[in-house]
């Protein structure tokens, strides 16, 4: 990580490496510890740990296997102190893990976009700025419509509509470009 970065810039940085990992993270985990519960504690703590260890990442490295490696180390070290869990995976078992969750990643990004994904990207991509802002908060960041309304100081049912609106126009814009295409 640059050591020049601000408190903003970090947190900026960090949000887009971790948000569109955060999914895999979370089922990495998940396959681990099967306790809804404990899968979700174990995640914040996870996030936790990446945010303070961001400053080590490297960034020649994909952000979800570091992620993962770094999750699978905070996993293991919880339930060795938890002796009531038992542990239910060896370390071969976690790396096994981690490898399979690595390829899935490897694949995915290999895999050539969608029509249908190619048609959204563009129709999201010419929304005004406020729509486009409101996409990314539900669906990138996967806030709740509460939230979102108070980040953009409005009202749930405002932001609710708006997104209700803003879907049905993806939706046509999407079925204009394929079956222009």
């Amino acid at each position: 990580m640059h050591p020049d970065l601000d408190g903003d810039a970090r947190q900026e940085r960090f949000l887009g490496l971790f948000l569109p990992e955060k999914g895999t993270v979370r089922a990495f985990i998940r396959s681990i510890v099967w306790d809804r519960i404990a899968c979700e504690d174990l995640f914040q703590e996870v996030a936790l740990v990446l945010w303070r260890e961001f400053d080590r990442y490297d960034q020649g490295r994909p952000f979800g296997a570091w992620a993962r490696g770094v999750a699978a180390k905070t996993v293991l070290k919880s339930l060795r102190q938890a002796k009531r869990t038992p542990v239910a995976v060896s370390g071969d078992t976690m790396r096994a893990l981690e490898a399979a969750f690595d390829q899935l990643a490897f694949e995915e990004a290999q895999r050539p976009a969608s029509r249908q994904e190619d048609a959204l990207r563009h129709c999201v991509e010419r929304l005004p700025d406020k729509s486009r802002a409101l996409v990314h908060l539900r669906y990138r960041e996967s806030l709740k419509v509460e939230e979102i309304a108070a980040r953009v100081a409005g009202s749930p049912e405002a932001v609710q509509k708006a997104l209700s609106r803003l879907r049905e126009k993806l939706q046509k814009c999407v079925e204009r470009r394929l079956r222009a295409a």
